[in-house]
């Protein structure tokens, strides 16, 4: 049973005043669930339809943190890829020619800690030949490896899409698997994740914002337009989940990579994953982890979660964070973007929300 607390009163009044239809959300400390509640309406057109604990959210960016970073760092403890690799180890000379100087020597460190200078966004399923023909799936890797740069490899913190997708790649080319099915192997089969997925066949979706060119709300499809571009099944965004398995992924993180039973993740690579490499840069950043920087404006955590405090966001209103400190750790799932993407009302409602959760008397 739900313990009654207080932080559920600011999602509350998020959810009247109309910042988000619906939210699901668990808090806990360690392994210890406290709080898991469901409110709100999946959906608002036709007819509003209430959310349910076995509603599947789109996780967005959160995708990152989930599969392919959790790929990666399992890969890494298996021995199959270094963080120094070159992006010249895994494309061809001929996905390169295109690329500007330095780009073949772009390390996976660099593309996990988002410092690797390729561009933040290019809008793949927008693109064009000279001649007018259509941008194909096939032509993205090529694309972003020719995308001019932001900045110098190493030299600033630029959160990059385009460098998680080309990740997803390379993790696919070490493995000759899919990444829906590294996912599944790798992820969430070891943790009893049975709901998350790419590509859902459930009609019990949240909805996401109205879309011109799809011609309706988004349900049951990914909202990121490259990740839809892509089929679907990206390392940017794309995999949709229940409150309950990205509670059990909290759990883990929370407890530093360990399970009831065993360890999921070693404890010097997690300790490694949530290291800050990035210091006095823009962003606090470790291996695929979004990272409480010193200055708290610039955190989606809110003000009182402790400095070096793990976790990630998704642009649909989505996050999962713990406190570096105490092991507190909180899951939010919203469909913020059914209202457009434009409201931005819920950004400070997650950082309110996540105020008042640290002043908790979970006891």
């Amino acid at each position: 049973m739900s313990k009654r607390l207080q932080c559920i009163d600011i999602l509350k009044k998020g959810l009247n005043t109309g910042a988000y239809p619906s939210f699901a959300v668990a808090v806990g400390q360690g392994r210890k669930v406290y709080l898991s509640e469901v409110m709100g309406k999946k959906h608002t057109q036709p007819k509003p339809t209430s959310a349910h604990k076995s509603t599947l959210y789109d996780l967005a960016s959160l995708t990152k943190l989930v599969g392919p970073t959790m790929i990666a760092l399992k890969l890494l403890e298996e021995g199959k890829l270094l963080l120094t690799d070159p992006l010249s180890r895994y494309f061809t000379e001929e996905e390169l020619k295109d690329a500007p100087q330095g780009r073949a020597d772009v390390t996976l460190f660099q593309l996990l800690t988002h410092t690797s200078g390729i561009t933040p966004h290019m809008p793949l399923w927008a693109t064009y030949h000279v001649d007018g023909t259509a941008f194909t799936p096939e032509e993205a890797v090529s694309a972003i490896l020719g995308s001019q740069p932001v900045c110098n490899p190493g030299e600033q913190v630029n959160y990059s899409c385009m460098g998680y997708i080309l990740l997803g790649k390379v993790l696919e080319r070490i493995t000759e698997k899919p990444l829906d099915e590294l996912a599944h192997t790798m992820v969430f089969k070891p943790l009893g994740m049975k709901h998350t997925m790419y590509r859902p066949h459930s009609k019990n979706v949240a909805a996401t914002e109205f879309s011109d060119i799809r011609e309706s709300y988004i349900c049951g499809e990914v909202h990121d337009e490259n990740a839809h571009f892509l089929g679907g099944v990206s390392a940017n965004a794309g995999l949709f989940s229940t409150l309950g398995d990205m509670t059990i992924f909290a759990t883990m993180l929370a407890e530093r990579g360990k399970l009831s039973k065993g360890r999921y993740l070693q404890s010097r690579t997690f300790d490694l994953a949530v290291n800050n490499f990035t210091p006095g840069l823009a962003e606090a950043r470790g291996l695929g982890f979004q990272l409480k920087p010193p200055m708290p404006q610039l955190s989606s955590m809110g003000d009182l979660m402790s400095e070096g405090s793990y976790g990630h966001t998704g642009f649909t209103g989505t996050s999962l964070f713990v406190d570096a400190e105490t092991g507190r750790w909180a899951v939010l799932l919203t469909n913020a973007v059914h209202y457009g993407r434009d409201k931005t009302e819920f950004i400070r409602y997650r950082k309110l929300f996540h105020n008042a959760l640290m002043t908790e008397d979970l006891d």
